[in-house]
């Protein structure tokens, strides 16, 4: 069975459309992920991949010791941490 160049120019443009539709929007992705857990610092108020909304009160490595209520701290891997709050979403709420 011999390759058309038309069935080869087909093959190419689909992995260019997966490229482009799925794994370069995922890099994007992990690489501001990335960016938001290196710039973490105390006091940061941070949600977590469960849904557990708490402030930073200590960064050691890859652990982040959130505070939530009065002295409620909890220690978290720092990938466990899915986004920050900022103070215009808690001036909504």
């Amino acid at each position: 069975m011999k390759l058309n160049p038309t069935d080869l120019l087909f093959v190419v443009a689909m992995i260019a459309i997966i490229y482009f539709m799925i794994f370069l929007p995922k890099k994007k992705e992990q690489a501001a992920l990335d960016k938001m857990l290196g710039g973490l610092k105390k006091g940061d108020k941070v949600v977590t991949h469960s849904g557990m909304l708490g402030e930073i009160s200590a960064i050691k490595d890859k652990v982040v010791t959130l505070r939530f209520h009065d002295n409620v701290r909890i220690d978290f891997i720092s990938s466990s941490i899915s986004r920050t709050v900022e103070e215009k979403e808690e001036a909504k709420a």
